[in-house]
């Protein structure tokens, strides 16, 4: 993940409300004054390449270990990659934090990981270990299920975070991938590094135009992103409108050379059978043994054109 980004969803009001939009809707059940910095590699046993952002939550009540894997493309085994780290981080902190085994009633952290796909394709990928695995007829009721806790920023599912900046990021991908703003949102004022972020994350030069152009505080965003929205579909309205008369020209060339060819063989053809009854009509008016009835019959040409071509013989 881009360094930035990580700043971005590392800090602990952002980190906590993607939480808080998933299971709670927006209520700050979570608070970010509990969270605690943790190493991904001394925790998961993995490099932070793979696991983006984990932190340590305590409130005096719960221990529990919270991970954030910010995911661009659609990853089909990405439901059993959160299902190992998971395993690695609760085997690591029994290892690390017991001797031997865990004692009687011991209650472990419980780990919980978020995927949060910013990606624009449609999720396709499997959400839970089942979709993904085989299960036989007979053995569903001893398989162990795993289900992806998965965020998807392409859908028209609109999150509640909760925590403005994080809301501000949301919407303005979903923005983004739907092409579509919406009236309320002409003015509306967007968090700068929520900017910054969603820039980094859809490569949108419109999006790094507006934030090289503000300064510190808030930014109106929404009314440029509309126009440019306004003039690509008016260009691919253009566009279409070109390639079907391109389209049309051709398949109207093809067509008339296609009929041309088909009246150019229909005429030879024609031809070619008039210089036969010709021919043949000569040698019989040569031969002088029948009337000009008997041969326009035979040969198919009217007494007229028998008698000129008798002249010219």
């Amino acid at each position: 993940m881009d360094i930035e980004s990580k700043k971005f969803l590392g800090q602990p009001k952002h980190f906590v409300s993607i939480f808080n939009a998933l299971l709670f809707d927006g209520q700050p059940v979570l608070k970010p004054e509990y969270l605690k910095d943790e190493n991904s590699e001394l925790v998961m046993n993995v490099s932070s390449k793979h696991v983006d952002i984990i932190k340590r939550y305590e409130d005096g009540t719960y221990l529990d270990l919270f991970v954030i894997e910010s995911q661009s493309y659609v990853d089909s085994s990405m439901v059993a990659r959160v299902m190992e780290y998971e395993s690695v981080a609760r085997m690591r902190y029994i290892r690390q934090n017991f001797k031997k085994h865990v004692p009687m009633h011991t209650r472990l952290p419980m780990i919980l990981t978020v995927v949060l796909y910013v990606g624009e394709s449609k999720w396709n990928a499997a959400k839970r270990l089942s979709e993904l695995e085989i299960i036989h007829p007979g053995f569903e009721d001893m398989f162990n299920e795993f289900k992806l806790n998965l965020i998807e920023l392409n859908t028209n599912h609109k999150y509640n975070t909760g925590e403005k900046a994080t809301q501000d990021f949301f919407d303005l991908l979903r923005m983004i991938y739907r092409k579509q703003v919406l009236k309320e949102d002409l003015d509306r004022e967007f968090n700068r590094d929520a900017l910054y972020f969603a820039y980094v994350v859809t490569k949108n030069k419109e999006l790094l135009s507006i934030y090289q152009k503000s300064e510190k505080g808030d930014v109106k965003v929404c009314r440029a992103l509309d126009e440019m929205f306004e003039e690509s579909t008016n260009k691919g309205i253009q566009m279409g409108i070109k390639q079907g008369i391109e389209q049309g020209i051709e398949q109207g060339i093809e067509r008339g050379i296609e009929q041309g060819i088909e009246q150019g063989i229909e005429q030879g053809i024609e031809r070619g059978v008039k210089n036969t009854q010709i021919k043949i009509a000569i040698k019989m008016l040569v031969r002088n043994n029948q009337t000009l009835e008997e041969i326009s019959e035979i040969v198919g040409l009217d007494l007229n054109a028998l008698r000129e071509l008798k002249k010219s013989i």
